[in-house]
């Protein structure tokens, strides 16, 4: 197979300026603006191509026709409007999934403010759009429905579910909040959806207590799963005749999540968590005998899955661990990926998006040096086809090595992490800037990280530590994390950066902590925790006040919700001294470093009442701090404006206190 060969779109855009010197001029955007091409979905038939472009001031969606190299239609995207998502769900109908940013109509408070997310089935050939699902009765207050077969047996249609409202009396949400489950009045039911109309056909009604549907390929409800958040008691029940009949009982060993049916059509493939503590695969049989684990070697966590785009059923998993690792259970998927994987040895290969035949595949390929580009790979011709690069800007830039690193922590725990070290720079005495993740129930991955490595281009070392309570490395080593905010998991990352200063990588004068979300929140506590140790702090949409967030959730999804009872479950109760005390806004007087503040005008999740609380604190304090509201975006930076704008402002307030 030949590697690779000219661009068929939209790489031809790299003859205009030459990677390197556009990077120097402008790294905030070279690294900043949204990948110029993302979401490369390939049409069933292989005739097709679909992304999201970037490459122009507006985001648009091309369909490109492979045979004849030229686009067939480009659609600009509605301003207030991001694209999540594209999947095809036959070979003249694409699916985008989008989302928005709506006030509720209760009021102006943030609270009430929610991300609503909609799929949309366009036909390619004339343009036109249909919404799916969503329209009428209760569902234009739900945030979002599931998309969960979009390839079945019957022509122009897909399966989806969504929260539908029966009880007596209505609330204005979001999601599905308010009572206990049992007395919601919502309820997550299963439909079929003409792509040609955006109507849904009622296929199965579930209880307040169902989360997950299982189909076989003509659609058809096969199984589905239930939680109760009381007493985390887990149940699969397959469909039997009209009734369903209970085939998997589980109670205390956390989120059992359902991944679909196997290829023989006998088991529901699971992941939730083993004896040993790790997230591990299982397969669970529809007569109701006992699940197996289908890796039972593995010693790391399932961290994602692979599916068959066609039928639906997982065909490889990738495990966790500081470097992942893959595992396959399909023959024919695990010799597609060998023979593309081989002609890119050292990148990551994520191969995706084969055509019906299994003649054309789409393989993203990068490296946490090396920005992504994608290619169509033609099995035929023996031919690997640049679809284009998701950061033209950085061709030929140098980039930061990235090493994976350990550390012990004050107890004795090691600790995994990723140390990104500035192009061509000495591992000795360089500024430091420590990057926790958010989630905190999240990770980083050894992969192309944006952020990462424009601080590294801009010459700091770069520390991503995976402190307890990050995912991919065992139940335990996460749960350790629960209501440690400010505790276990901020002395992971204190541990991280004291290593590196003792091993001389790090000047200690020189030392910025920096993050988004709950890595926001890391950032904050570790200037007002161990405020010897920084020379600067900034927050991204990061939580101030621990009380305060738990309340807003309350209002935002309701007290009695699942995300309510989760998040009191990792942080603690508004009441108790911990809970208050690990709060960064009432101990603005112990910060000694500059604090900058940035925070999204749009962010649902966090609300950006968190960075103003804290900059009200911290001027009455009498500390260095500078409050930036971004305009017009979310929690997740979803605009290339916002994070160049991020980036720029960071950028000037290292310059000014590291340098």
């Amino acid at each position: 197979m030949a590697t690779p060969f000219p661009c068929l779109y939209p790489c031809l855009v790299l003859a205009l300026l030459p990677g390197a010197a556009l990077a120097a001029a402008n790294p905030a955007e070279a690294f900043g603006t949204l990948p110029q091409i993302s979401e490369v979905a390939l049409s069933p038939d292989g005739k097709l191509l679909a992304w999201q472009d970037e490459s122009s001031a507006k985001p648009q969606v091309v369909i490109f026709d492979v045979g004849a190299r030229h686009n067939k239609r480009t659609m600009r995207m509605d301003a207030d409007a991001k694209l999540r998502g594209l999947v095809w769900a036959d070979s003249a109908t694409l699916l985008m999934t989008v989302s928005f940013t709506l006030q509720g109509s209760r009021g102006p408070a943030e609270a009430y403010r929610h991300e609503y997310f909609r799929t949309v089935a366009v036909d390619v050939n004339d343009g036109q759009r249909h919404e799916l699902l969503m329209e009428g009765g209760s569902r234009p207050l739900v945030t979002g429905a599931e998309l969960i077969s979009w390839h079945v047996s019957k022509p122009g249609t897909v399966i989806m579910s969504t929260y539908d409202y029966s009880a007596r009396f209505s609330r204005d949400t979001g999601t599905r909040i308010g009572a206990k489950p049992e007395e919601s009045g919502w309820t997550w039911n299963l439909y079929s959806v003409d792509t040609r109309s955006g109507k849904g056909t009622l296929e199965e009604a579930g209880t307040h207590f169902v989360n997950q549907w299982v189909v076989d390929g003509n659609g058809a409800a096969i199984a589905r799963s239930e939680w109760r958040q009381e007493g985390e008691i887990f149940g699969l029940y397959r469909k039997d005749g009209a009734a369903w009949r209970e085939i998997l009982h589980r109670e205390h060993q956390g989120y059992t999540w359902v991944y679909g049916i196997s290829a023989d059509g006998k088991t529901v493939v699971t992941v939730g968590a083993g004896d040993d503590g790790r997230t591990r695969l299982w397969s669970a049989p529809l007569d109701g005998s006992a699940p197996k684990d289908i890796f039972p070697d593995a010693t790391e966590d399932v961290d994602a899955i692979w599916f068959d785009r066609f039928t639906g059923t997982p065909v490889g998993v990738r495990l966790g661990g500081v470097q992942e690792q893959l595992r396959w259970f399909d023959a024919d998927a695990e010799r597609r990926y060998h023979t593309v994987a081989k002609a890119f040895p050292g990148r990551d290969v994520d191969l995706y998006g084969h055509s019906e035949s299994n003649t054309r595949v789409l393989a993203q390929v990068q490296g946490p040096s090396s920005p992504p580009v994608y290619y169509l790979v033609d099995f035929t011709t023996h031919r690997a086809d640049i679809v284009g690069e998701a950061y033209p800007a950085l061709t030929d830039v140098a980039l930061g090595e990235v090493r994976v690193a350990t550390y012990k922590a004050r107890d004795g725990t090691t600790i995994p992490a990723y140390l990104t070290l500035p192009p061509g720079a000495k591992e000795k005495i360089l500024p430091l800037i420590v990057l926790p993740h958010g989630g905190p129930g999240a990770r980083d991955h050894l992969l192309f990280d944006w952020w990462a490595q424009f601080l590294a281009v801009r010459g700091y070392a770069v520390l991503q530590p995976q402190f307890r309570g990050s995912a991919g490395f065992g139940a335990a080593f996460e749960r350790a994390g629960y209501k440690q905010w400010g505790g276990l998991m901020q002395d992971d990352v204190t541990d991280g950066v004291q290593a590196l200063i003792a091993q001389g990588v790090a000047d200690p004068r020189r030392v910025c902590i920096v993050g988004a979300s709950y890595g926001g929140y890391a950032a904050l506590a570790g200037a007002a925790f161990t405020p010897e140790l920084y020379a600067c702090a900034a927050s991204i949409n990061g939580v101030s006040n621990l009380p305060e967030m738990l309340s807003y959730l309350k209002d935002h999804s309701g007290p009695n919700s699942g995300a309510v009872t989760a998040w009191r479950d990792h942080i603690g109760s508004s009441f108790d001294r911990q809970v208050i005390e690990k709060s960064p806004v009432h101990a603005a007087a112990r910060v000694r470093a500059p604090v900058l503040l940035l925070h999204s005008a749009q962010d649902t999740v966090v609300p950006p009442s968190q960075s103003e609380q804290m900059a009200n604190a911290l001027k009455k304090a009498g500390a260095r701090v500078t409050l930036v509201r971004l305009e017009g975006d979310d929690h997740w930076l979803s605009r290339s404006s916002t994070r160049v704008q991020m980036l720029r402002e960071l950028d000037t307030f290292l310059n000014a206190n590291l340098h």
